[in-house]
Order: structure tokens, then sequence, then C-alpha cells
């Protein structure tokens, strides 16, 4: 159950809590642990909503990183593209010129931090609009053109800025007090999650599946967030392939 945030816990103990207490209270494990987690959902539903929201905040910014980032290639090589291609027109290089300098000149921006991602990213929309004509002259997948992707870039890096603004609301001191309690909760959940084995395994009287009779919520939050980590970390372990090197830039169109 390592990888439940707070708010995948408030909603498991307020399931085990309510539909599952009977389930819960069969066994001694389960009565003595029974007011121990009642405390603790109450002390995870007095948290600030920025804390307990669906994700942790430091996930939440690292996706919405992700989606940025995967904008900003799809963009730079779709220009890369264009300028590499030897029969497009100059004003078709021109304009891809004009995209990639002033929304992306280089893939190594985005691995700048989130604060100078969502400061970029609110600077270039003021210009969106002049370029406009530019990025509709190239389409895309799915009926699109750049100026979507553009956008969807854009606003990325603008919930960055946002999200950065939310976590500054939160006190240090509340941020630390939430891990706190997110990993006491969790450690409660386990201990009990051990003794009612043990009694499962030493009392004929309890159900052979009481584990999952208490624990099948818990367990349903914990899968797809567990496999999400793990497709995580296997993305981290592959190395990004180096950028080709650009080609000379046209001559700017009149």
């Amino acid at each position: 159950m390592q990888s439940l945030t707070l708010s995948d816990l408030k909603l498991g103990l307020t399931d085990l809590l309510d539909k599952r207490k009977s389930a819960l209270l069969r066994s001694s494990s389960g009565k003595t642990y029974e007011p121990m987690l009642a405390k603790k959902l109450e002390e995870i539903s007095a948290l600030p909503p920025v804390v307990i929201g669906g994700k942790a905040l430091a996930a939440e910014l690292e996706e919405t990183d992700v989606e940025h980032d995967s904008f900003g290639k799809a963009i730079w090589y779709m220009t890369e593209a264009y300028l590499r291609h030897p029969q497009i027109s100059p004003e078709s290089a021109a304009a891809a010129t004009r995209i990639r300098r002033a929304f992306i000149p280089a893939l190594s921006e985005l691995k700048a931090s989130y604060a100078d991602e969502a400061r970029a990213a609110i600077e270039r929309k003021k210009i969106l609009k002049q370029h406009k004509a530019d990025l509709e002259r190239f389409p895309v997948a799915e009926g699109e053109t750049l100026h979507d992707w553009i956008s969807g870039f854009l606003d990325a890096g603008e919930r960055l800025h946002s999200m950065l603004s939310d976590r500054a609301d939160v006190k240090e001191t509340s941020r630390k007090g939430a891990g706190a309690l997110r990993a006491a909760t969790i450690g409660l959940l386990s201990r009990l999650r051990a003794g009612i084995t043990d009694e499962v395994e030493h009392n004929p009287k309890l159900p052979p599946d009481l584990d999952a009779q208490v624990f099948g919520y818990l367990d349903e939050l914990h899968v797809p967030r567990a496999a999400a980590a793990r497709v995580k970390k296997a993305k981290r372990a592959v190395p990004e392939p180096p950028a080709p090197p650009a080609p000379p830039a046209p001559p700017e169109i009149a």
C-alpha cells in the first residue's frame, strides 16, 4: 500500500470504516485498530484541500511537466522535419523557423526548472495570436494543426505555474505533517493486515478471505498506483536519443 496517496487513504478509510466495518470488527486486530484508523481519517479530512488532492503535489507537478515536455518535443521535431525536407517551400521553411524561434528554439529548454518553464509559457502565450497564421500552416493528426499543439504546450506550462503557486500556499510544516500522516496511516494499515493474517491462520472461526473483505477497496486503489509507478520508473531508465544537429536557418521571407 506504499503507493497510496492521502486522497486514496481518505477514500479507502471511509469505505473501510463504513461498508467494511463489520468485516473489520470480526477480528481482534480490527477491533484494536478501528479507533486508531478512525482518528487518522479525521486527521486526513482536516488537511487543506491542496494537500489531499487526487495526487501529491510533487507527483502532479511531474506529470504536468511530462505533458509540457512531450508537447515541446513533438513541436520541435515537427518543425525539424519541415526544415530538413529537401523540397520544402521557402515560405514554409520560414514559417517553421519563426515558430521554432518564438516557442521552442532548443530541446535543452525542456530540461529547465518548473519555474522557468512556467515563466516561459506565460510570456510566450502573449505572442500566440501573432503566430496563428504560421502555426495553422502545418496540419497534424486528428484534424489539428501546430496551433493546437502549441496551445497544449503553453497550457501545460501555465498549469505548472498554478501548481507552484498552490504549493507555496501550503506551509512547509503542513506538507511535512501531511507526509508523516500518510506514512503513519499506511503503517497502521500494514500492521492491521499482518495481524488479521495471523488471526486467520490460527482461528478457524474466521473466514479465510477476511483479508480481501477488509482490504479489497484499498487494494483496488493501490494496484493502478503501483503499476503507474513501475511504468514511470521504467521510462526514466531509458536514455533519450541525442537530437540531430539542426540545419542552417533559412533566410527570413519579407
